[in-house]
């Protein structure tokens, strides 16, 4: 399944049926608030996103409870705005040290209310 960010990608991954691995997101530039909110418990499947063409993860994962998948692989080299990608997740607590931040701008809250994080990035 190949999907640009907008509702439909939104509703696709609020759709707890559905395996995250399965969905393409290689074309996709933008994961603003993918998953902001979500209550979505299992995200197994989304280590193996392709991830090369993103350019802001803001908000991706901002009060996303159950957070906890480790995505260390993602190719985020041109990944420009990560504010508040992390915010207010209670569980994710998963090395990022492999990641390349060289190309971010934008870092803003990105980790404010998390409360179990201590993660390693490289780059900042």
């Amino acid at each position: 399944m190949s999907h640009k960010i907008g509702q439909s990608l939104k509703n696709l991954v609020k759709d707890k049926k559905i395996y995250l691995g399965d969905i393409d997101v290689s074309k996709v530039r933008d994961f603003t608030s993918l998953f902001e909110k979500s209550r979505r418990k299992d995200f197994s499947g989304i280590e193996s996103w392709e991830t090369s063409h993103v350019t802001t993860m803001r908000k991706c994962f901002c009060g996303a409870v159950h957070f906890n998948e480790n995505i260390e692989s993602w190719n985020v080299s041109k990944v420009k705005n990560m504010s508040q990608m992390f915010m207010a997740t209670d569980t994710f607590n998963q090395p990022l040290n492999k990641w390349d931040t060289s190309s971010v701008t934008n870092m803003s809250e990105m980790f404010e209310s998390a409360t179990s994080i201590n993660p390693l990035i490289n780059g900042r």
